[in-house]
């Protein structure tokens, strides 16, 4: 019985089996086995009947050499008659390579279809999905970086797609070493075992992988396979062999005639491990040792050479050649092909071919045809093209197609052609398909003649043997000959890793093609990586604050105060072209921006501005500048600011981008100072072309950002025009779930629908999508922005004014005394998550809301502009004036709304903003700081507006009221909202 990924060799002519027993021979192993085969039956079952599917998550766990991959062979030999069996090994060596274990996983099973029915399968994603699947190469360098989340959750919908047309032989995934998986595809299985809420899968998923660290605080693979676990049906620990039990395997392999005292040194040498076990049965047998008591005591020498410095000794026996094609092997790992060996290890075709016969006689290393033999086929299965469906391998990457040709030696071809693979997947739609063939198949698709090691702690061995500087010499060495045979950077760049700096310009360039890659493929973390790696080479005067520049790049959303730390650097440092450094500082207030440094962001932006020359360039950044200090919660001079803003956006008429981006930034803040509806209508409009965006400010531009389209939506949506913020919202939705975002973006967008359906009236469709934002943004993290902002509204929108009986039937434990803004978390309609966000936002505000308490002559809303706030007028000393330039009412409250339907009165005299007030009250103390994709509290210049978000009395009608993140509401529309 052998450990994490592979048992001992195909040669040895027994295993940890008993003939005859009840599941498969396994020795000790009823447990497990019968867990496993309850959830096959289960996953066939729900299948079969066509009813809900009922796979699910199967844990293995145990130290290396205690049967790991025998026990997924068994469940795969268990499965293959009724199943589609994926399998996928992770690799010590491998673990740096983004997506390996996705590639081995469905890279065999989508060969089956053609490639109409594969773009069916990435549901509209293809060109998203198919980088990463290794089915078609990395767009180009200019294209905007793949979404991580996007990937993983399209990766996600692609096996639920492809779980469904495989219910009648719904797949089953087995997954050894999974503790040396790639952090891209263990993220990957995470998000599919996340998509049905009640823990019923499409697909069986099984893991196998070595106990993890203890301790609370596990990041990155250790982190998620608990979390896996934790959603696991069962997991199950493996223990060692009893005694009985190695008694029994060493009578099985040695002889009955082996006694009591030879058995129990056995046992004590190896510590009932089954690997360990196996091979020291197998050299008892090589020596024609006699099982008795004599022979006992020689059994711990020959287990020393089983392992360790011991298995290191018996491979330098065999001779140099030998030792070295090991050692190629053991830094190639996944690409041992025998022509890449040969480049690699200086040997001619001939040689590497009798040099691995030695090692497989060694039961150093096997091949894919051996393991082949050693499981189904070995076990009376058919094999070419007529063979059962199911007899995929578990313990190397489960490929349908045999190669066309055999594989010359040398030299490897880079794109093998594969002939159609076997009937385990539906026929195809044609009769003629045309199939799509990865780029670079490695591991995922390897041929027969392919070398790995018997086991992954021979491979270990063979690898900690060799000293740093010949190991780091192979690297450099693989890395060429990889290069020379058409790999792409990505593929050489791990190791690229492995080599020491010495200032060569080449790694540089090939680090850099490989993070932009990985970029391209959604790993950015990968990209990271290379990028620092290749700092440490380091790059030339000229280029080294360029590849800063790509590093804070690679890591702009994910770690923001990273990305701070790289752009600073290269900014201050010389090698950035113009067009660099512009994106750069733009960049950079973004990150600033999302490390909640509003203020310092700003700073940077105009700092730069001001050496910018006129242009395009200088009111890009102007954009910025000016739409950060505008989000600001305090701002030193807020008027001057906006009369700034205002004088040079005056003659601007929406010529090219930049104009567009400012007049959208006016227009925000004319919303928010509370100037004329049609004004700030009109500057929203000119920063549009045909009503959407312009090419090049759409949503998922990198240029700009979704900042500035976001303000366009949400003045409308505070201005009277829920129609045309509907359309923008809408087309938000729809761009980043085509480009694959469908992190805090998604969730953002189905946020601003919400509150565009809120102040609609529609409360049922805000809260429909209040919630889904909430949805979303819970599985990109915790304690975002979006969070708090979607939380606040979602409570709000449930406890709306207008809706008494159902607040008060929902709410029993609400009292008059909370009607201020102290929220209950133990609502049970509300989710936990918003409960507890406005449980904790409402105690911070409790000061906003005593301005309910004061009396207002204006309260009914007589002196609001026509976005519906308080206008200048509302400063200690002033008066309302006479006339208004909005509706009363308040757009929160379904139904009818008092004079709604009177058109309003013409106005004597323009209520245009004003920019100043005679008087500056302080702002509230426990106004928090936002994100830079909301928008700012009242300016510091005028009393601060409602804010309350909570259930008003019944009577008299409140004022106007906003979220505490919000902008004021707008008036209602003309006719009465519906309910």
């Amino acid at each position: 019985m052998s450990s994490d990924p592979e048992q001992p060799s195909p040669v040895t002519p027994f295993a940890p089996m008993v003939p005859d027993g009840s599941h498969g021979g396994l020795l000790e192993r009823d447990p497990e086995l019968a867990a496993a085969a309850h959830a096959v039956d289960e996953l066939v079952a729900g299948a079969t009947a066509g009813g809900p599917v009922r796979g699910g998550i199967l844990v293995y766990r145990g130290e290396a050499g205690i049967g790991k991959t025998t026990l997924l062979r068994e469940i795969q030999r268990t499965a293959r008659d009724r199943c589609t069996v994926l399998t996928a090994r992770g690799g010590e060596t491998l673990t740096s390579v983004p997506f390996h274990v996705t590639r081995q996983l469905l890279q065999p099973a989508l060969d089956r279809f053609d490639e109409e029915d594969v773009r069916l399968l990435c549901g509209g994603h293809f060109d998203l999905l198919a980088p990463a699947l290794g089915l078609a190469p990395p767009p180009s360098a200019s294209a905007a970086p793949a979404d991580p989340q996007g990937v993983r959750d399209g990766l996600a919908k692609l096996l639920e797609r492809l779980a469904d047309r495989l219910r009648d032989r719904p797949p089953v995934l087995l997954v050894d070493d999974a503790h040396w998986a790639d952090a891209e595809s263990l993220a990957w299985l995470d998000a599919f075992t996340r998509i049905r809420r009640d823990r019923r899968l499409p697909a069986l998923v099984v893991l196998a992988h070595r106990p993890l660290s203890e301790g609370p605080q596990r990041t990155g693979v250790p982190a998620v396979l608990a979390a896996l676990a934790d959603r696991a049906v069962v997991t199950l620990g493996l223990h060692a062999l009893t005694l009985d039990a190695t008694a029994a395997l060493a009578r099985e392999t040695l002889g009955g005639h082996a006694d009591e005292p030879f058995c129990r040194e056995l046992w004590s040498v190896t510590s009932g491990n089954p690997y360990e076990t196996v091979e020291l049965l197998a050299k008892a047998r090589d020596r024609m040792l006699e099982p008795v008591a004599g022979s006992a005591s020689l059994l711990r020498g020959l287990g020393a050479e089983a392992r360790g410095g011991g298995l290191v000794a018996r491979l330098e026996e065999l001779g140099v050649g030998p030792t070295q094609l090991a050692r190629a092997i053991a830094v190639l790992g996944a690409d041992s092909t025998p022509g890449l060996l040969a480049s690699l290890a200086g040997m001619n075709p001939t040689e590497v071919a009798e040099h691995a016969e030695l090692l497989r006689q060694a039961r150093i290393v096997t091949t894919r045809a051996d393991r082949e033999a050693q499981t189904g086929r070995a076990q009376g299965k058919p094999t070419g093209p007529d063979a059962d469906p199911g007899t995929e391998d578990a313990s190397t990457p489960t490929t349908t197609r045999e190669p066309t040709h055999p594989e010359p030696a040398f030299p490897e071809p880079t794109h093998p052609e594969s002939a159609p693979c076997e009937p385990a997947l539906p026929e195809p739609a044609h009769p003629e398909p045309t199939h799509l063939k990865p780029v670079h198949p490695g591991a995922a698709n390897p041929s027969p003649a392919h070398l790995e090691f018997a086991h992954p702690l021979i491979a270990s061995a063979v690898y900690g043997s060799m000293s740093p500087a010949a190991r780091t010499a192979l690297h450099g060495q693989a890395a060429w000959v990889l290069t020379a045979a058409g790999h792409g950077p990505a593929a050489v760049s791990r190791h690229l890793l492995e080599v020491h700096p010495d200032e060569d310009q080449d790694v540089v360039a090939q680090l850099r093609a490989a993070a932009v890659e990985h970029l391209a493929v959604g790993a950015p973390d990968a990209a990271r990586r290379c990028l620092e790696r290749a700092l440490t080479e380091p790059p030339g005067p000229d280029a080294y604050a360029t590849v800063l520049y790509e590093l804070g790049c690679a890591s702009l959303l994910t770690a923001p105060a990273a990305t701070v730390r790289h752009l600073s650097s290269a900014l201050g440092l010389p090698g950035l072209g113009d067009d660099l450094r512009i994106d750069a500082t733009y960049r950079l207030a973004q990150a600033l921006a999302h490390n909640n440094q509003l203020r310092e962001a700003a700073r940077v932006l105009a700092a730069e501005a001001a050496r910018t020359p006129p242009g395009t360039d200088r009111r890009r950044l102007q954009a910025a500048n000016f739409m950060y200090e505008g989000f600001q919660a305090v701002e030193e001079d807020g008027p001057a600011r906006s009369r700034r803003l205002a004088d040079l956006t005056a003659h601007f008429t929406g010529a090219d981008n930049s104009e567009r981006a400012l007049l959208t930034v006016r227009g925000f803040d004319a919303m928010m100072r509370g100037e004329p509806a049609d004004e700030v209508v009109r500057l929203c409009d000119l920063a549009l072309v045909d009503g959407i965006p312009a090419r090049g400010l759409g949503w998922t531009d990198p240029t700009w950002g979704f900042e500035i389209p976001s303000l366009t939506g949400i003045a409308y949506a505070f201005s009277d025009r829920p129609d045309q913020a509907g359309i923008l919202f809408t087309e938000a939705v729809r761009a980043f779930e085509i480009s694959g975002w469908s992190g805090a973006h998604l969730a953002f967008a189905h946020t601003l629908l919400g509150l565009v359906h809120r102040r609609r009236g529609n409360l049922p469709r805000a809260q429909h999508y209040l919630e889904e934002g909430l949805r979303l943004a819970d599985r990109v993290g915790n304690g975002l922005p979006v969070h708090w902002d979607t939380a606040c509204l979602l409570w709000s929108t449930r406890s709306s004014p207008g809706d008494a009986p159902r607040r008060r039937g929902a709410w029993p434990t609400t009292t008059p005394s909370d009607r201020r803004g102290r929220a209950r978390s133990s609502c049970p309609t509300a989710p936990a998550s918003s409960a507890g966000s406005c449980s904790r936002r409402a105690a911070s505000r409790r000061r906003w809301t005593r301005w309910r308490r004061r009396p207002r002559p204006w309260s009914a809303g007589a002196a609001t502009t026509s976005c519906g706030r308080p206008g200048p007028w509302t400063s200690r000393g002033r008066s309302p004036p006479r006339t208004r330039t909005a509706r009363p009412g308040s757009p929160q409250r379904p139904g009818p709304t008092p004079n709604a339907s009177a058109p309003p009165r013409p106005s004597a005299k323009p209520s245009a903003a004003r920019p100043s007030s005679p008087t500056r009250p302080r702002p509230a103390a426990s106004s928090p700081r936002r994100s830079p994709t909301w928008p700012r509290p009242p300016p510091a210049t005028r009393r601060p507006a409602p804010t309350s978000t909570w259930p008003a009395p019944p009577a008299p009608p409140p004022p106007s009221r906003r979220p505490p993140s919000w902008p004021p509401p707008a008036a209602p529309p003309s006719t009465p909202p519906t309910p």
